[in-house]
């Protein structure tokens, strides 16, 4: 009976944080049509654990991580799942990012973008030091979804990176983002901070911290 009670417990407390999270989405979802921004965020730490195991589905066929060349980035761009646009593409070209591409049988499959300079998300912008990068703009086109390729990718830019002496990666995960969080978490990311970044009428901006968490 004891143990019924408490699963029961589990159960509702599951319950009432998805409720609480929808509750806010539809809130924010209200202020952003009049032009406030509202939008809560993790700094993520992430790094390298030799001691975890990816694996792929072998009827994928060959799989290989590289950098993606100038041509290939292009291509990017104008593919319907890509979410790179605008003035993101400018500062990803200006600031000399790295794109690494995953491919499945010579096609590109998923992708995403390294930051050596700085944080320069819209929601918070910081340096990053000589051993360190930031992680972004991680796209699984969707023909290749569900093949576990995101988590893979991430691994193999984490060894790249350790490769040329950088071996602290951070992102920023948007707090509803349920999907980004659990891959991130597979490969041993830390939260660091929680967030809040306010906008008001796309012209004016506020990043305030609202909780740190012990590493």
């Amino acid at each position: 009976m004891i143990g019924v009670q408490m699963s029961q417990s589990i159960v509702d407390r599951v319950k009432e944080k998805v409720r609480h999270h929808l509750v806010l989405q539809a809130l924010f979802g209200t202020l952003a049509r009049v032009g406030i921004e509202v939008a809560p965020y993790y700094v993520t730490h992430e790094y390298l654990n030799p001691e975890i195991k990816l694996r792929l589905d072998p009827e994928l066929g060959q799989v290989v991580t590289a950098l993606l060349s100038p041509e290939e980035i292009e291509a990017l761009y104008t593919h319907p799942d890509s979410k790179v646009m605008g003035d993101v593409k400018a500062t990803y070209l200006d600031e000399r990012c790295l794109c690494f591409g995953l491919k499945v049988n010579g096609e590109t499959a998923a992708y995403m973008w390294c930051n050596l300079n700085r944080c320069h998300s819209r929601f918070d912008v910081f340096p990053l030091k000589d051993d360190e990068a930031y992680l972004c703009s991680a796209v699984t086109f969707r023909a290749y979804r569900g093949n576990n390729l995101a988590p893979v990718l991430r691994y193999e830019v984490y060894r790249h990176l350790n490769q040329t002496g950088r071996t602290n990666f951070y992102s920023l995960t948007e707090f509803f983002n349920t999907s980004a969080l659990k891959f991130k978490e597979k490969l041993g990311a830390r939260q660091l901070r929680l967030g809040l970044h306010i906008g008001l009428f796309k012209r004016f901006h506020w990043s305030i911290t609202l909780k740190k968490y012990r590493v």
